[in-house]
């Protein structure tokens, strides 16, 4: 895989979203537009090394995770799925649950909830019917029930080379 850099203007754009941070790495849950004209809501864009010192290996090179080049990016924005940063930073700062993941509860402004168990990854969630991230309220860490467990949603990862955060 062959990591471009990014253009001035996808940086402006990205650094608009506000990013959740776990130790060194920080995530930019965005939605990004592609050349095409799909649009894709779940992606985290990430500097190429910033990523490699936390996932340790490229995403072309691991089964689980999807990725989209940057070169096919034409707009980049907040992701509407975005757990709120103060929630993820919560869940982060934490730190796992268990080797490579975390388990968590989700409690939603209707009274309901739902148990989550994901990845390294935390700033997207699953979602019931007719509810947005708009109606999560907070995350109990660490609620282990072992079951009724959802994972986390489908997401992409969208690299990119920019010396200029490297300073």
């Amino acid at each position: 895989m062959i990591v471009k850099r990014i253009t001035d203007k996808q940086k402006e754009q990205l650094f608009k979203v506000t990013p959740s941070k776990d130790s060194e790495m920080e995530y930019r849950p965005c939605q990004v537009t592609l050349r095409n004209g799909d649009t894709l809501d779940n992606v985290y864009v990430v500097e190429k090394d910033y990523y490699l010192q936390t996932w340790g290996i490229m995403p072309d090179s691991d089964s689980g995770k999807r990725y989209i080049l940057i070169e096919d990016v034409a707009k980049i924005r907040e992701s509407p799925n975005r757990l709120r940063v103060d929630l993820a930073n919560k869940i982060y700062k934490n730190g796992e649950s268990g080797m490579g993941y975390y388990v968590f509860k989700i409690l939603f402004d209707n009274g309901q909830t739902i148990n989550v168990v994901t990845g390294g990854a935390v700033d997207f969630v699953p979602l019931p019917d007719g509810l947005t991230t708009n109606n999560i309220i907070d995350v109990l860490l660490n609620q282990d029930s072992s079951k009724n467990y959802t994972g986390g949603p489908e997401y992409f990862w969208c690299l990119f080379t920019d010396d200029t955060l490297k300073t």
